[in-house]
Formats: structure tokens, C-alpha cells, sequence
């Protein structure tokens, strides 16, 4: 049996990438990965300015609940739609006495982008259209529980407070951005 030395470099040359072949394999999956960072940081700034809005919205609730056990009934009227420019409007102060809050309105958050709020609120009973918190230690009254559900640009996460009989508490759910839907992880604040 012989040995052909210079047959076998030739059969492991036809084995071999080229450099051109690796550099192009290795600028596809970096062009991959940088599409999934992009998306990846898309998803946590969407995150990032739901849960700012619903942070700001439990701020404002529980210092109206606060200032209500002194000065009487307050109540608050939620605004609600698709595509709520950042600095709408989303909660109001229906009484005008200033001692509930003093800042009567509550705005959406700044966002950068082209990105828009998705509010939608459910009231129990059906029906009502907002609540009151009252002198009795900043309960709501005549059990009224209000849901105020919250998305940007109509895409995950969907971020959610629920307002009820003496307690506000903080919802997500992280596989809808669709503010018909509900939260489904909840924790008491």
C-alpha cells in the first residue's frame, strides 16, 4: 500500500472553509443577533414605559386614598382608547377640591419612538363609570372595583391596576399586549 502524501493535502484542502466562506457565516449571525437585540430591547422599552404608567397611576391613586380619609369623598374618572398620544390624559380628579390631590390630572408617561398608549378600563358593576374614594380611610365606595389596563402600541406587556374595596393592586401579563384581555400574575402594593 502506498502512501500518496500529496494526495492526502489535496483531499483535506477540498475539506476545508475558505476565509471567505467564514467571514460571510460569521456576518450572518451577526446580522441575526443584532436583529434579535433590537427586538429584545424594543420588548423592554414597551415594558419599561407600561409598568412607568402604571407606576405613576398607583403614585397618584394612593395619594388621593390618602388625602380622602380628611377631606371627604374623591372622586376619580378614567380616560380610556386606542392610540393615546404620550401626555393624554388617562386619569382625572372629578371633584374640584384640590385637597385630594394637587395635581388634579394624570398624564401619560414621555416615550421615544413612534409609540402610542392602549387604556382600557373595566368597572365592576357594570355600568359605573368611575369610582370614590372615601372618608372612611380612602376606601372606594359602594364596592366599586375598577381594572385600568395598559399597553404600548398595542404589544406586550400588558400591565394592568386594579382598584378596589381598600386595596390597589398591580397585574401583567407578559403574553398579550391587547388591553380586552387581563392580566393574569397579580401582586397587592
Amino acid at each position: 500500500m502506498k502512501f500518496n502524501v500529496a494526495g492526502s493535502l489535496r483531499a483535506s484542502r477540498k475539506q476545508a472553509f475558505t476565509l471567505a466562506e467564514l467571514m460571510i457565516t460569521v456576518s450572518v449571525i451577526g446580522v441575526i443577533a443584532l436583529g434579535g437585540v433590537y427586538a429584545s430591547s424594543q420588548v423592554i422599552a414597551r415594558r419599561d414605559f407600561a409598568n412607568t404608567a402604571a407606576a405613576e397611576l398607583v403614585g397618584w391613586l394612593e395619594a388621593i386614598s390618602a388625602r380622602s380619609g380628611s377631606v371627604g369623598p374623591c372622586r376619580v374618572q378614567f380616560t380610556t382608547g386606542n392610540a393615546l398620544e404620550p401626555g393624554a390624559t388617562f386619569a382625572s380628579l372629578q371633584t374640584s377640591d384640590a385637597r385630594c390631590t394637587p395635581e388634579p390630572n394624570l398624564r401619560l408617561p414621555s416615550v421615544y419612538g413612534n409609540r402610542v398608549y392602549d387604556v382600557a378600563v373595566t368597572y365592576t358593576p357594570v355600568g359605573t363609570t368611575s369610582l370614590a374614594f372615601t372618608s372612611r380611610g380612602g376606601v372606594v365606595a359602594g364596592n366599586v372595583q375598577a381594572t385600568v389596563k395598559i399597553a404600548v402600541s398595542n404589544q406586550l406587556p400588558l400591565r394592568c391596576v386594579r382598584i378596589s374595596f381598600g386595596s390597589i393592586s398591580t397585574g401583567i401579563n407578559n403574553a398579550t399586549g391587547n388591553v380586552a384581555q387581563t392580566c393574569t400574575v397579580w401582586e397587592r402594593t
